[in-house]
């Protein structure tokens, strides 16, 4: 078994901007995520099967999808977990469609999907109750594929280890 989600994966522009951002946030409950663990997560599998990620991977093959664009322009705090995010007030068509598209795959796999509204977001930190009150400089991600990633456990935490990629292609309309 291994623990999968399905991901934008920034550029190290874009890691390093956000890496930033999370390093000017000062908290004592705050429990930072690592630089190279920031991601938008599209769908988490959770732990599942060889053969139910085979058939997510065959079924992601067939995804056609434009590429996304989205500014990251605010901090949300979910109370739930004390979790504090990196948000966008505005989510892009492109990203609603591939989230869809991977949705319909892990139905079709026997995977369980999320049953609340799909809410692009980086996950900066855990363990907190406190929103931090510092300005955010809208952060333009941009990507052109998106990713099959499984979570390590490591002797500090979690490592997060991308097993496939696939292309977000511009099409003609």
């Amino acid at each position: 078994m291994k623990k999968l989600f399905l991901a934008l994966w920034p550029e190290d522009k874009i890691r390093k901007k956000i890496a930033t951002l999370n390093q000017s946030i000062t908290s004592d409950q705050l429990q930072k995520y690592k630089p190279e663990n920031l991601h938008v997560t599209l769908a988490f599998l959770g732990n599942v099967s060889n053969e139910v990620e085979q058939i997510v991977r065959q079924g992601t093959n067939e995804i056609i999808a434009e590429p996304v664009s989205i500014v990251f322009d605010q901090l949300t705090l979910w109370p739930k977990g004390g979790i504090l995010c990196l948000t966008s007030a505005r989510q892009p068509q492109s990203l609603l469609d591939l989230v869809n598209a991977i949705n319909n795959i892990l139905h079709e796999a026997g995977v369980r999907i999320d049953s609340r509204p799909y809410v692009a977001h980086v996950t900066l930190g855990r363990r907190t109750q406190l929103k931090p009150t510092i300005p955010v400089e809208p952060i333009l991600w941009n990507s052109t594929s998106f990713v099959l990633v499984e979570s390590v456990s490591v002797d500090d935490g979690v490592e997060y280890q991308v097993l496939q990629r696939w292309p977000l292609i511009k099409t003609v309309k």
